[in-house]
């Protein structure tokens, strides 16, 4: 399953389809509850972005200062929006998963 084992890494649209396809069925309901399964751990690195910047932050304006807040955000940043990518791409490929005929 995408996601699984590597929590940061990137998902890409055919690793997307096929793990909708691996359900072996073209339910609706089945098909929504996989890409749930998949939009949850595509937001793993969105969610510790958003930390991450929130911790550069308060790092910068603290004791540390920007020469450690600073670096923090910026790879804060960087996770988020690799997650925001990723959500995109599971949304994207279930859109073309359901819009295609069945087998």
């Amino acid at each position: 399953m995408v996601g699984a084992g590597r929590p940061f890494g990137t998902v890409d649209r055919m690793s997307v389809i096929m793990t909708l396809r691996a359900a072996g069925s073209h339910d609706p309901d089945v098909l929504r509850a996989r890409k749930e399964l998949l939009v949850r751990a595509a937001r793993w690195p969105q969610y510790l972005g958003f930390a991450s910047m929130l911790l550069g932050v308060l790092l910068s304006i603290g004791r540390p200062g920007p020469a450690a807040g600073v670096p923090v955000a910026v790879i804060g940043w960087w996770l988020w929006r690799r997650g925001v990518r990723n959500v995109t791409a599971v949304e994207s490929a279930y859109s073309e998963f359901v819009k295609s005929p069945s087998p």
